[in-house]
């Protein structure tokens, strides 16, 4: 028994020299040093994601990547310890953001811990299948516009597009929609409700290939081409998830504020 007590001490003393010998400084600053451990376990997760750095070592890596490892753990602590012995802590300017940093992360995890109870799985299933009836036998528009300030200008660019013009040509010249002036003035495929009503309107009245005349909404005058039509097609459950969810917290939050109105007796002065 006393030998073999003898012989776990003797191999936990190895095991101890061992990782010691391996566990090498690979720098030192004023008051401490940095060692192949501490730079690893900066950056275990980031590696871990890597399959060629997955499980491997400091001694595993190539120079190069030690050399970018040890730089970047280096960067992050010296700053540390310059913010540090700053005295910018105790400022009121820092302590001020820092309040303001917190009141916001807590009215954050507020917010996402209501949407946790708030939004279930169920209530996605259900909006999804309403998406999907809203869809059925809808067709959908592919166009392309110009907008610009006046009408006078939406028949200049009109003309321009009547003597041959190409339209992606005279709306990169024209257009003030600087979300589509690069691209020619494509919107892509949209479906009713999507866009302004005179907007819509006259672009489903319209044949593949058709340019209009001048129209006005509330952005200005737009002349549309009609790239294609098309029936619509019903999105995956997948594929609808985010926006699905997205309108499901943005009906729960209008209700969470309501609630909270009433918790605390708003009144509007």
């Amino acid at each position: 028994m006393k030998k073999l007590a003898t012989l776990l001490l003797s191999a936990t003393l190895l095991s101890s020299a061992a990782y010691a010998g391996g566990d090498k400084s690979v720098a030192t600053f004023k008051g401490g040093e940095v060692k192949e451990s501490d730079v690893m376990n900066q950056f275990k997760d980031a590696l871990s994601q890597d399959p060629t750095f997955k499980d491997k070592t400091f001694v595993d890596l190539d120079k190069n990547m030690q050399e970018a490892l040890v730089k970047g753990y280096l960067n992050t602590k010296l700053l540390a310890i310059e913010a540090k012995n700053s005295g910018i802590e105790d400022s009121k300017e820092f302590k001020e953001k820092l309040a303001t940093t917190k009141d916001q992360m807590l009215q954050q995890k507020v917010i996402e811990d209501y949407l946790k109870k708030a939004v279930t799985d169920s209530m996605i299933d259900t909006e999804y299948n309403k998406l999907v009836d809203s869809l059925k036998g809808k067709e959908e528009v592919k166009a392309s516009h110009i907008l610009v300030d006046t009408e006078e200008k939406a028949k200049e660019a009109k003309k321009k597009l009547s003597k041959g013009s190409k339209f992606a040509d005279v709306a990169k010249e024209f257009s003030n929609d600087k979300s589509t002036k690069s691209s020619g003035g494509t919107l892509g495929y949209f479906i009713e409700g999507q866009l302004v009503p005179e907007f819509e309107k006259k672009a489903f009245s319209m044949k593949v290939g058709e340019i209009s005349d001048p129209v006005k909404t509330q952005f200005g005058w737009h002349i549309i081409k009609v790239e294609d039509k098309r029936k619509v097609k019903t999105p995956s459950k997948e594929e609808a998830k985010q926006s699905v969810v997205s309108k499901l917290n943005r009906d729960a939050l209008e209700k969470f504020f309501e609630e909270l109105a009433k918790k605390y007796d708003l009144k509007m002065l």
